[in-house]
């Protein structure tokens, strides 16, 4: 018997291989499951990806998000509605035409009786005047201007205005976030290309110690059982490579998923992960957030609107003037081009003023609403400042914890892959047994993953304390 295959050393421990297979394969189910929710939510891909080069930058890849993200492209079309918005509230400061036209029928014709009289040697009989049509046809054309209405249509147009500087932080909101996004599944595959060149090495360390167990074996310096280690170390070494593999698959099709390319796409990223010192403090890094964070900007705008709607609720106490000229033309046929009683065209002008004075302190009631209302978002603010300080301040301890511990790592390598080369020469000259190997193999396996652990963990708290600084 030269060696034992992964078949056997499955059934030498069939628990094992029955919780490992269920566990691989309910990851890759929701892996799949996953994949499949987001080409859902992003929709149909693009068919111009052939265009998009096969290596892309951590820049180029956030600009090109930017510029296919179906989330950025309702945003903007937000900005278009509100710009709509403005200058919808904009025209009621213009005058207003106006066409009307109006057919009246009279069940009888309009009539004046006119009583008899006694003129002295005569008497006069009662008589009837005809004075209107039955049919009535009548055209007006008003024009309308509004001259006071209490600064309503002036707050009208701010606080439209005010909506659309909401509506462009929403947009820079929104570019911060789906930055971030793409930063974390850049570093994402990054890192499982690590996990996976770690996994290559190892598979290739340990089946170097096969090969020389083998030999070892074969002229009887060692056991069997002792090889028969170093073989099932060599299946499950295997194993972790195919997950390793699976996992850089999945990181990439995540990635092309933002990007609404192809899952399939082998995309190419440089290999940027690496440290670069971060010198803010932390006091700094918390100031620039309440100056640059999109979310204090846009509950500041939401204040103003809560200000202009208080004005706005006052114009109700005042009254409303209205300049009003009118060009009519009547007659008793549809071309209203007079009648015997009627002249064919006229025109009038009319200066009114409407004041509701008393609504049982309705108007009263509206201002004292949006008072509240603007206290409570005065109190969001406070809020959102406290939330803003504390995220910024998770991410920089994040950031200092793994820059701790890409310094540990780096000695611990340096220390695993000593201990590794001896151990190797400690087996060749059979002073130690392949048990000693193989645990040194795996000291070095998990020093370097943590290695490339530390620099994700690290870049990635980059990330997210640049997105809590309101940056990408």
């Amino acid at each position: 018997m030269k060696g034992l295959d992964n078949s056997k050393d499955n059934r030498s421990n069939p628990r094992t291989l029955e919780s490992s297979k269920s566990k691989f394969f309910l990851k890759r189910w929701l892996s799949q499951a996953a994949l499949f929710w987001m080409v859902f939510y992003l929709g149909p891909l693009p068919v111009w990806s052939e265009t998009v080069p096969r290596i892309l930058s951590m820049e180029e890849s956030i600009q090109l998000a930017f510029k296919v993200s179906p989330v950025l492209k309702a945003a903007q079309e937000t900005i278009r509605a509100a710009e709509m918005k403005k200058k919808q509230t904009q025209t009621g400061f213009l005058p207003k035409l106006t066409a009307q036209y109006n057919y009246t029928y009279i069940d009888k014709a309009q009539f004046f009786t006119m009583p008899g009289q006694d003129l002295g040697l005569t008497q006069t009989s009662e008589s009837t005047v005809t004075i209107g049509t039955q049919n009535n046809y009548a055209l007006y054309l008003t024009l309308e201007q509004p001259i006071f209405t209490g600064l309503a249509l002036t707050r009208s147009f701010e606080l439209a205005g005010l909506g659309l500087e909401v509506s462009r932080i929403k947009f820079e909101q929104e570019k911060v976030s789906l930055a971030y996004k793409v930063k974390e599944a850049y570093w994402n595959i990054l890192r499982s290309q690590k996990i996976r060149s770690i996994a290559e090495q190892t598979v290739q360390q340990i089946a170097d110690h096969v090969r020389v167990a083998k030999n070892f074996h074969e002229v009887g310096l060692i056991p069997l059982n002792d090889l028969l280690k170093s073989e099932v170390q060599l299946a499950d070494a295997r194993q972790n490579l195919v997950r390793a593999e699976n996992s850089v698959l999945l990181a990439q099709s995540n990635f092309n998923a933002l990007l609404r390319l192809p899952l399939e796409r082998e995309t190419e990223v440089p290999d940027i992960l690496k440290y670069q010192s971060f010198p803010e403090t932390l006091e700094n890094s918390q100031r620039q957030a309440l100056q640059k964070r999109a979310e204090i900007k846009e509950i500041e705008t939401q204040i103003d609107i809560a200000g202009k709607n208080i004005q706005l609720a006052h114009s109700e106490y005042y009254p409303q003037v209205v300049l009003q000229g009118r060009y009519i033309k009547q007659g008793d046929t549809p071309s209203v081009s007079g009648s015997p009683f009627v002249k064919s065209d006229n025109w009038d002008v009319t200066a009114a003023l409407k004041w509701t004075f008393w609504e049982w302190g309705r108007t009263h009631f509206l201002i004292q609403e949006r008072i509240n209302q603007r206290r409570q978002v005065k109190e969001a603010l406070t809020q959102i400042k406290d939330l803003i300080q504390l995220e910024v301040k998770e991410a920089y301890l994040s950031l200092r914890e793994a820059e701790k511990n890409i310094g540990v790592a780096e000695k611990t390598i340096e220390q695993a892959e000593e201990n590794f080369r001896v151990s190797q020469l400690r087996y060749r000259e059979q002073i130690t047994t392949s048990l000693e190997v193989l645990d040194a193999q795996t000291l070095l396996a998990q020093a370097k993953n943590n290695l490339y652990q530390a620099l994700y963990a690290y870049n990635l708290a980059q990330s997210r304390l640049a997105r809590a600084m309101g940056s990408w």
